[in-house]
C-alpha cells in the first residue's frame, strides 16, 4: 500500500498542537488547534467538554533505536537518533495540517448537495449524547442506531474498515467513545444490531482517570452484581428491553486485562448474545502504554482477534474516553501487525510510509484517530522493534553476526508481595498532578 501524498499548507506559527476548549462545531477537528479565519467557530455546549491533549515533550515515550542497532530496517523504521523524533513530529504535522484541511472543507460545505464528505454531525440531540464536544463522526460514516422513525439514530461511533495489503484480508471495527449514564443503553443496541455472537468489546480507559469521568460503567462490574437491565425505560418506545449479565470474570496476566464474558439476552430470554468485554487499565489517556504494559497491550490485541466470530465481518468495538486517540492507536496497530506477520513490511518502497498511510486512512474514516504525537511515535517503536524481532527470527545467522538478540522478555508475572503496586501508585498519582496542571494551563489559555 502505498504511502498518501498529504498537503502541507504553511508552516503553523508554533510546533505544539494546542487543544481549545471552545472547538469548531461546524468541521472535522484536528487534535483540536484554534481555528483559522476562514474556519466557522461556534462555541460547544457545556454538557459535553472539550478533548484537550497536554502536548509536553518529557511524556513521550523514550524508547529509540540504538546507534549500535545494525538491524536492516526498511527506510520508514531506520533513522539515526539525533533526527528520529524530528523526522516524527514533521510526518505528524503533515497529518494534521491535512485534517485541518479537512476541517475548513467540512465546515464549508456542510450543507452543499451532497454535503461534504468531512462534514460533521451536529445540533442538540448530537451534542447532548457526546462526551466530548470536539469529537464527533463523519456524517458519511456513522453506526445509525436502530431505532423507531422519529427517534435519533445518532451515536457516537464509526464504522472503520480496513485491508491487508498482499493477502486482501478485510478487518473491521467499530470506533466509539465511552458511553455516558444516560447513553448506556445505546452501545448496547449497537452491540445487538452491529455484531454478532461472541461480539468483542475492548475497552481502553478505566472508568476515572485524573478526578474525571472517561467511561460510565456500562458493564456488569463484579459478581456480587452480576446482572445490568438495559432500557428499563423503553426509551425509543420499541420494546427494546434487554439484560446484560456477567459469567466469569478473570484477571488475565498475559495482558494484564480484566477479561469479562457477558450473555446478553432480550427480555423474554429467546434470544442472547455472547459478549467478550476486554478492559485493559494499564493505557494512561494522552500517553502510551510502557514496560511490561506495553507487552500486554499486545498480547491484548492478539487475544481480542482470537475472541471474535470472524474478523471480516463481525466488528470488534473499541472504545476508550472519546473513541479517537488509544482507540486509533490500537486499531493501527492491528493493522500494522497483520501487514507485519504477512511480509508486507519487508519491502517496502523508500518513499512509502505504511504508519503514515495507515494513520490517514483511519481518519478519513473518524476524525482525530491516533490523536497525540506520543501515540504517533509510539507506532513507530512498537513496529521497529517487531519488525527487528521478525527479521532476526528469519535470518538467525546474519543476525548472530550482528549480535542482535531478541528485544522482548516473556510478559512479567504480577508480584504478590504486600508492597505489589506501591511504587506504580505513586508514579501514576505524579502523572495525574502533572496532566491535571496541563489542563489548566490550557483552560488558562497558557498553551
Amino acid at each position: 500500500m502505498s504511502s498518501a501524498q498529504l498537503a502541507v499548507p504553511a508552516s503553523p506559527s508554533s510546533s505544539k498542537r494546542s487543544r481549545s476548549r471552545d472547538s469548531s462545531r461546524s468541521g472535522t477537528a484536528s487534535s483540536i488547534n484554534t481555528p483559522s479565519a476562514s474556519t466557522p467557530f461556534i462555541t460547544p455546549s457545556a454538557s459535553a467538554p472539550s478533548l484537550i491533549i497536554p502536548t509536553n515533550s518529557e511524556t513521550a515515550s523514550t524508547a529509540e533505536q540504538s546507534p549500535q542497532d545494525a538491524t536492516p530496517y526498511p527506510a520508514f523504521l531506520r533513522s539515526d537518533l539525533a533526527n528520529w523524533e524530528a523526522e516524527v513530529q514533521s510526518k505528524f504535522v503533515d497529518l494534521e495540517w491535512e485534517q485541518r484541511r479537512r476541517v475548513a472543507q467540512g465546515a464549508i460545505e456542510k450543507d452543499a448537495e451532497p454535503p461534504s464528505q468531512w462534514a460533521r454531525c451536529g445540533g442538540n440531540e448530537v451534542q447532548s449524547r457526546n462526551r466530548y464536544a470536539n469529537v464527533d463522526p463523519y456524517q458519511s460514516n456513522r453506526v445509525k442506531l436502530k431505532v423507531p422513525e422519529g427517534h435519533s439514530d445518532y451515536i457516537n461511533a464509526s464504522p472503520i474498515v480496513l485491508q491487508s495489503t498482499k493477502s486482501g484480508t478485510v478487518t473491521k471495527f467499530i470506533a466509539t467513545q465511552g458511553p455516558k449514564n444516560d447513553t448506556l443503553s445505546h452501545i448496547w443496541r449497537m452491540v445487538w444490531y452491529e455484531t454478532k455472537s461472541p461480539a468483542v468489546i475492548v475497552m481502553l480507559t478505566q472508568t476515572h482517570e485524573s478526578g474525571r469521568e472517561k467511561c460510565f460503567p456500562y458493564y456488569p462490574r463484579s459478581p456480587s452484581s452480576p446482572s445490568l437491565p438495559v432500557n428499563e425505560n423503553d426509551e425509543f418506545e420499541d420494546g427494546f428491553k434487554h439484560t446484560v449479565r456477567l459469567k466469569t470474570l478473570t484477571e488475565n496476566e498475559e495482558t494484564r486485562a480484566q477479561i469479562r464474558e457477558l450473555m446478553m439476552a432480550n427480555e423474554d430470554g429467546s434470544e442472547t448474545r455472547e459478549v467478550w468485554h476486554l478492559l485493559f487499565g494499564g493505557w494512561p489517556d494522552f500517553l502510551v502504554p510502557e514496560g511490561a504494559d506495553r507487552i500486554a497491550l499486545l498480547n491484548l490485541i492478539e487475544l481480542s482477534r482470537s475472541k471474535n466470530l470472524d474478523n471480516a465481518e463481525n466488528p470488534r468495538i473499541i472504545h476508550c474516553s472519546a473513541g479517537v486517540g488509544r482507540s486509533g492507536t490500537f486499531i493501527a496497530l492491528d493493522w500494522l501487525l497483520q501487514e507485519l506477520e504477512e511480509g508486507s513490511l519487508d519491502d517496502v518502497d523508500d518513499e512509502d510510509d505504511p504508519i503514515v498511510t495507515i494513520v490517514d486512512i483511519l481518519r478519513q474514516q473518524r476524525m482525530m484517530m491516533v490523536q497525540g504525537e506520543p501515540q504517533f511515535a509510539f507506532l513507530y517503536e512498537v513496529v521497529r522493534e517487531r519488525w527487528r524481532d521478525r527479521w532476526a527470527k528469519l535470518h538467525p545467522e546474519e543476525a548472530e553476526e550482528l549480535g542482535l538478540g531478541a528485544l522482548h522478555e516473556p510478559v512479567p508475572k504480577k508480584q504478590k508481595s504486600g508492597n505489589e503496586g506501591e511504587g506504580d501508585e505513586d508514579e501514576r498519582a505524579q502523572l495525574e498532578a502533572e496532566l491535571i496542571d496541563a489542563e489548566m494551563d490550557f483552560e488558562n489559555g497558557k498553551s
